[in-house]
């Protein structure tokens, strides 16, 4: 089989992910609680960044980070339905870093102002993904993406070494190029975005009372424990 150039190759690639998609409709269906807690999370980063039930007012910079948060949160989905695993948990990576940031203006409010208040080169030297952990770690605030988890996205699915290898999620040690429909990398794709998803949507609510989106995802939050209780 020749594999087709130019625009052929892009329907080509059109093709396989329709039918990746589909595929991956039918393993969703098996996920539908880590489902609820994202769907809810997005909605709620999606009211809070638009500004829909009433505007705050002020530079509305947390609804711009919370517009990105919702950004990254759908594209993440929407790479998970097609077989892109790898690509959705590096984006996984860039919303754990956001929750860190807004978890960081609830528990420390006179870092929050310097980092309002800080220039580039200042948010690069004080704020950077391990500076914001250390800051709440000082703390012992506890964190979805603390130093070890961060480490292990960014060494699996961001920085390239030797040992790389594309989209591997199966027991057959299979690497894909392209967006490949493997059940183990959609229940660790959805289980690890739900997570971080509701990190992020949690403290957005109670900051924008969005009280009854808050009582939503915490049921949505609460059944998927339950469910992972009652499965073991």
């Amino acid at each position: 089989m020749e594999i087709p150039t130019g625009l052929d190759h892009l329907q080509m690639i059109t093709a396989l992910s329709e039918s990746t998609r589909e595929a991956s409709e039918s393993g969703l269906k098996e996920h539908a609680q880590d489902l609820r807690v994202i769907g809810t999370s997005l909605s709620a980063l999606y009211l809070a960044a638009t500004c829909h039930r009433k505007c705050h007012g002020g530079p509305h910079i947390l609804e711009s980070l919370t517009g990105r948060a919702y950004n990254l949160g759908c594209a993440a989905y929407l790479l998970v339905c097609r077989g892109f695993y790898d690509e959705a948990l590096n984006l996984v990576r860039g919303l754990g870093e956001i929750s860190n940031l807004i978890l960081l203006s609830v528990v420390d409010k006179d870092s929050l102002r310097k980092w309002l208040r800080a220039d580039r080169k200042t948010r690069l030297a004080d704020f950077s993904p391990v500076k914001v952990r250390r800051l709440l770690e000082a703390q012992s605030i506890p964190m979805i993406a603390d130093s070890d988890w961060y480490s292990s996205f960014c060494e699996r699915y961001t920085h390239i070494s030797p040992s790389t290898k594309p989209n591997l999620h199966n027991e057959a040690g299979l690497p894909h190029a392209g967006g490949v429909f493997q059940p183990v990398g959609l229940r660790d794709s959805v289980d690890e975005l739900a997570t971080v998803l509701g990190s992020v949507a949690l403290p957005i609510c109670r900051y924008f009372r969005l009280d009854d989106v808050f009582d939503e995802l915490n049921r949505a939050l609460d059944s998927g424990r339950e469910h992972e209780r009652s499965a073991c």
